[in-house]
């Protein structure tokens, strides 16, 4: 029986939501999502509004169901998505917005320049890379 110990199957495989084709792990870190407000808890971590309320009054709570993490596709370079483990079992991708960055741990926004960086430097960390 060969491969009977292989794990190479059980590898979550993800796809592009612009283009469907698969997206590669970078490799990047795995930026966790804190929730702030009991409507956080409710949707994003399926709590009860009481166990919300609960929570809530014992101050922020980590998220360790969902992430932000970077990803590469072959037509659209590299992204960033949130990534979220369900209780089926299954790992759902969607793009992070503006609103999952403002909730993660100690994660750079994309979208804006690090002010100490020159703009040469900002501006060749963008064009795309051979390999």
């Amino acid at each position: 029986m060969p491969g009977k110990r292989s794990k190479r199957s059980d590898t979550e495989r993800f796809a592009c939501p612009d283009c469907e084709n698969r997206l590669w792990r970078i490799g990047s870190e795995k930026y966790l999502i804190y929730c702030s407000e009991a409507s956080d808890f409710v949707h994003y971590m399926g709590m009860s509004r009481r166990q919300a309320a609960m929570s809530m009054a014992q101050g922020y709570r980590l998220d360790r169901h969902s992430w932000i993490e970077e990803f590469f596709c072959g037509e659209h370079g590299k992204m960033w998505l949130l990534v979220r483990n369900l209780e089926s079992g299954k790992i759902a991708t969607t793009t992070a917005t503006a609103h999952d960055w403002k909730r993660s741990t100690g994660t750079p926004n994309p979208d804006s320049s690090n002010p100490s960086v020159s703009e040469f430097t900002q501006r060749m960390s963008r064009s795309p890379q051979v390999f």
